[in-house]
């Protein structure tokens, strides 16, 4: 199934209606399309937000498969995410993303934090990647390696074959995605060697990011990557929360 399942409206920082990013993914042709939208725990419209999609569901069916989902970022050492677990039930899909490196107090940062080892930072990120693992709240694990490309961290530093056997026991899924030039290569690499379940995302926070960014994941998507069976996933998942 070609499908997008990153993408942002303007229930967060994205530019158009979550139905006008469907009606994109449809004539771009695709037959699934998610809206994940980015959250805080204090995000109050959450509610809301699911409750149109679950209708934009209705409303599109037969044109394409719509799923909803939120991206939180990671918050702590312990691979906290910043949602409020009242919103897991109410989504599809939950996409962990660092936006930030998480220290023992705070986040690290580039401007203020130039004189700090990058050993000490890719400990400190590699800890909340593994926590992030064991969390039972994420699905998918968004742009895994694009915040260290800030700190100037190479792939080299990085123990990518321990990775990518841990993403493989935890049962979480990999987002190859195409808006980050990042450090992802390899670790997308050595994955696909291994048939870790993958998923080609945009990232896309407007249609027209959508439209550019389509070039990349139709390119990505028949690359021949181990990608996952999404509505299996979802189904499995509902049924375990039950």
């Amino acid at each position: 199934m070609l499908m997008d399942l990153h993408t942002h409206s303007s229930y967060s920082d994205g530019k158009n209606t979550p139905e006008e990013m469907i009606q994109t993914a449809i004539e771009l042709g695709y037959e699934g399309v998610a809206v994940t939208d980015h959250v805080w725990r204090t995000s109050a419209w959450v509610p809301d937000y699911a409750e149109h999609l679950e209708q934009l569901k209705t409303n599109f069916r037969g044109l394409i498969r719509v799923y909803s989902g939120i991206e939180a970022k990671v918050l702590t050492l312990d691979g906290d995410i910043d949602a409020n677990v009242s919103f897991l039930p109410l989504v599809d899909l939950v996409l962990g993303s660092f936006h930030r490196i998480p220290r023992p107090q705070g986040f690290y940062s580039k401007t203020n934090d130039a004189h700090i080892s990058r050993n000490v930072i890719v400990e400190h990120w590699f800890e909340s990647f593994c926590r992030m693992l064991d969390n039972p709240q994420v699905d998918i694990i968004a742009h895994p390696l694009s915040e260290l490309k800030e700190f100037g961290i190479e792939s080299r530093q990085l123990p990518i074959k321990e990775l990518v056997d841990l993403i493989g026991v935890s049962g979480k899924i990999l987002e190859i995605n195409v808006r980050y030039n990042s450090l992802d290569e390899p670790i997308i690499r050595v994955a696909a060697e291994q048939g870790i379940p993958t998923l080609v995302s945009s990232d896309s926070h407007s249609v027209a990011d959508m439209v550019k960014n389509s070039v990349f994941v139709k390119e990505l998507s028949n690359r021949g990557f181990q990608t996952i069976d999404i509505e299996r996933y979802i189904r499995n998942k509902k049924a375990s929360q039950k």
